[in-house]
């Protein structure tokens, strides 16, 4: 008896040492005290209650850790940012990030300025991530409150009323506002200032020994897409790049540059002048005078995937859901199918994806979406009666080409509009459920709410060089698949529940 006692009291020790490891904030200290609870004193009552409190704590810490609560939270104009380039960052990687800052560094956007008001933690097990931005919110809010107030003051001050083409100008940059860069990777890479008729000339090297040519080859536009070291050998962390050409204009007009990227750093040059340097996206408006002007592009990239794209095209405007929706209830009958293809990326080096469209009776709306850029090409080859194509991605850049008459109604989106994934990929690690992707349900009901049509066709891959769309038809059939597959990742979700909360009365039942 003598010796039960004492289990008893050193599993009650060891348990008020956990609970206290665990307020202190040391959780994986705390889950090692539970489990040795369980394995060296299991016949003990202090046992039983140390699975209990183990699971009742996990369950509110991973609660405190999902996606859902860290995007109710973070609703503001730069915390809602910081957060989706979190989510982003795991779409990429497949894990969340340690830190926002440090030797991988999560966010690089507009906001950086405020990205040190945020705290961020990763939670323990991959549960996901505490992330509170409303501190960063406050100090933006209040710095655009004071930017105003110091504008009001200024004796000069552009006046209130003016129009949005005034101030829609003002963030158009000329050859004035551009600073001229000391020297230009082409004096090394490109020492005969030799330029191709058409496009840009590419010269590829090492940054570990830059001085070195590796390869060149003349191209129709700035893009770099592979992974490791399959491209002429150059590891994908030690790639850089230099593009050069020359671009004509008869009168003045406006253009906009395009970069999206992933961890490297860009500049952009304009007749020797720096119109961008840095390691952000960006969508840049700049105003060409009448005549010849150089374009120079350097690159350097820090990741094991080299992923850029430099896009120089006449201004955009980019549109939100609702305009897209009043444009197509304006424009179009409603005799039309809806057939829709997304992807995360373009697996071509040069981001370029062909869309094959498959032979269809009826009118279509083809809707394009993706996560990084797109060189979407449309490919006709059986006539279909395409009456408007909407296309969109999370990073900019994305543009559009192929079989496609002039009089088709095109609505670029500002953001991509749905998921390539038919059902999330879940599994469950040590009584913790995490999905990937958020399936196509929300892709229906969203592609619903845009067209009022019910979708006809889709096609989804993580990447594609070449696309047939449709792939699949979707009809009552395969919603009623899709809605049983949601149904077992339930069922799938409460049985990894259980696994981390077993029942001690039904442990051997069945």
């Amino acid at each position: 008896m003598a010796a039960c006692a004492d289990s008893e009291k050193a599993a009650r020790t060891l348990l008020n040492q956990a609970i206290q490891q665990w307020d202190r904030g040391e959780l994986e200290l705390a889950l090692g005290t539970f489990d040795r609870i369980g394995t060296q004193y299991l016949d003990t009552v202090a046992a039983t209650e140390a699975i209990k409190e183990r699971a009742v704590r996990l369950d509110t810490y991973r609660a405190a850790s999902s996606t859902e609560r860290n995007r109710a939270i973070n609703s503001g104009v730069v915390s809602r940012h910081i957060y989706q380039q979190v989510e982003s960052y795991f779409d990429r990687t497949g894990h969340y990030p340690e830190l926002l800052h440090g030797d991988e560094t999560v966010y690089q956007g507009q906001f950086d300025a405020f990205v040190s008001y945020c705290t961020y933690q990763k939670s323990i097990l991959e549960y996901g991530y505490q992330l509170d931005c409303t501190r960063a919110d406050s100090v933006y809010v209040e710095a655009r409150k004071q930017r105003l107030r110091e504008a009001v003051q200024k004796p000069h001050s552009v006046k209130s009323t003016a129009s949005v083409e005034d101030r829609n100008a003002s963030a158009i940059k000329t050859a004035a506002d551009l600073s001229p860069a000391q020297s230009s990777w082409g004096e090394h890479a490109n020492p005969s200032g030799a330029l191709p008729e058409d496009g840009f000339q590419a010269f590829y090297i090492n940054t570990n020994q830059p001085r070195q040519v590796i390869a060149t080859e003349s191209v129709g536009g700035i893009a770099i897409n592979y992974i490791r070291d399959d491209f002429h050998g150059i590891e994908s962390g030690d790639f850089g790049g230099y593009w050069v050409g020359m671009l004509e204009f008869k009168q003045q007009e406006v253009m906009s540059f395009t970069v999206s990227q992933s961890w490297s750093k860009t500049r952009i040059l304009i007749n020797g002048r720096v119109l961008f340097e840095g390691g952000s996206d960006q969508s840049i408006l700049y105003r060409f005078e009448p005549g010849e002007h150089k374009i120079e592009v350097e690159y350097v990239n820090n990741w094991h995937t080299t992923e850029f794209s430099v896009g120089i095209h006449s201004s955009v405007t980019y549109l939100d859901m609702d305009q897209i929706k009043m444009r197509l209830q304006a424009n179009l009958l409603d005799d039309f199918q809806v057939l829709y293809a997304g992807l995360y990326e373009s697996s071509a080096r040069d981001m370029t994806t062909i869309v094959n469209l498959e032979k269809t009776a009826d009118p279509v709306v083809l809707v394009l979406s993706s996560y990084s850029p797109v060189k979407w090409y449309v490919s006709n080859p059986f006539g279909v009666e395409i009456r408007a194509i909407v296309y969109g991605a999370y990073k900019p850049g994305s543009t559009l080409a192929g079989d496609i008459p002039g009089s088709i109604l095109r609505l670029p989106a500002k953001t991509r509009i749905g998921s390539y994934h038919v059902s999330p990929d879940c599994r469950c690690v040590a009584g913790s459920f995490h999905c990937e992707g958020k399936g196509k349900m929300p892709t229906v009901t969203a592609l619903q709410t845009l067209t009022n049509k019910t979708l006809s066709g889709f096609t989804g891959h993580y990447s594609a060089e070449s696309l047939t769309v449709p792939e699949v038809r979707v009809d009552a059939c395969f919603l009623e698949e899709l809605t049983a597959r949601m149904s077992r990742i339930e069922m799938d979700r409460a049985a990894c529940k259980a696994e981390n909360n077993p029942d001690f009365e039904r442990m051997f039942e069945g």
